[in-house]
């Protein structure tokens, strides 16, 4: 499966996760179905984002994540009416996010460095 990634996309991976980008997106997109099949829910692609231009992609990954996954990720773009590249840039800044997000909760539980 083929996936278009645009620079600022690429770039969080390559920050975050590393060098391997197809596999950032991997687990990004599988990261963002498991939030939606837990129940637990997972951000929609915003409304305003819809009808907006899309940063065109300069590189194209290829995935291998499978024929299931790849049905889900095609039937959850259709469902949301965007393109499966869409879709994985929004997982990746989900993913990106909830890095984020546990560094902040875990850098709060840390004791105060002793001056």
């Amino acid at each position: 499966m083929m996936v278009g990634l645009g620079p600022f996309v690429r770039q969080g991976i390559e920050d975050r996760l590393g060098p391997d980008v197809p596999a950032g997106v991997e687990i990004a997109l599988l990261f963002y179905l498991g939030k939606l099949s837990s129940g637990r829910g997972a951000p929609r692609y915003p409304a305003f984002l819809q009808s907006s231009g899309f940063e065109a992609p300069d590189a194209e990954v290829e995935l291998n994540v499978g024929a299931e996954v790849e049905e889900l990720i095609w039937g959850e773009a259709e469902r949301q009416h965007i393109t499966v590249d869409r879709l994985a840039a929004h997982s990746v800044f989900i993913y990106l996010a909830e890095l984020d997000r546990l560094e902040e909760e875990a850098a709060a539980r840390r004791p105060a460095a002793a001056n």
